[in-house]
């Protein structure tokens, strides 16, 4: 007999196989029991997550998001699917945490390792990713694009050399202020809507883009 659940891992995180046929009810309990049997494994462990062998709602994914960091010592940083940036972007959030846990940070080109200190400003003439938290009462200035792989709590400048072409992107949106190409977007209400925040306590990726002189912010995955 085949397993319901199986585990794979790679160095972007974990992902799951799961039986198409089985019910979703008895799929949860075998997910935690397959987790509860790799507990020594996964201790204090943290990664990302995506799945496959089944399709699933956005509804069952947080639920089965919830089984795995209410019942284990698991933190899940954010469900991903299958597309050509995911290795890219899982791989600088893992690098992000690692940079934290080490009380390291540094500017290289445009990549910044480590997060932001409360009320520091970084500017720079380029796009930029952030690997790491930009906290409220810090700020980052860019003349191309700005990419957060953490979250954004403080304010996020992109476009200052007039391009309106240029976007903001974090993986957990909620900023102080944004601003692209000199144009204010409006602030986001607080977890307003968003099941993944209200329900699963785990980040919504969000990007915004001016368009019309109208900056649109929309999650991504």
């Amino acid at each position: 007999m085949s397993q319901a659940v199986i585990i794979k891992s790679s160095k972007c995180g974990i992902t799951l196989v799961l039986d198409a046929a089985l019910p979703f009810e008895e799929l949860l309990d075998e997910i935690l029991n397959r987790f509860r049997e790799s507990a020594k494994f996964f201790a204090n462990a943290a990664f990302a997550i995506s799945f496959e062998g089944r399709e699933l709602t956005d509804e069952e994914k947080y639920r089965i998001v919830d089984v795995i960091t209410e019942h284990t010592d698991i933190q899940i940083l954010c469900i991903v699917e299958e597309d050509e940036v995911r290795d890219a972007v899982i791989s600088q959030k893992i690098a992000a945490r690692q940079q934290a846990a080490a009380g390291q940070s540094k500017i290289t080109g445009t990549f910044y390792y480590g997060p932001l200190a409360v009320g520091e400003r970084l500017e720079t003439d380029e796009s930029i990713v952030i690997v790491g938290d930009v906290p409220r009462g810090a700020s980052v200035v860019s003349e191309g694009d700005v990419v957060i792989l953490g979250a954004l709590r403080g304010s996020a400048f992109a476009g200052m050399s007039g391009k309106q072409g240029s976007f903001i992107a974090a993986l957990s949106f909620e900023p102080e202020a944004y601003n692209i190409s000199g144009i204010y977007g409006d602030i986001p209400g607080k977890n307003r809507g968003s099941l993944f925040s209200k329900r699963n306590k785990t980040p919504l990726a969000m990007i915004a883009t001016l368009s019309a002189g109208i900056i649109k912010v929309r999650p991504f995955t």
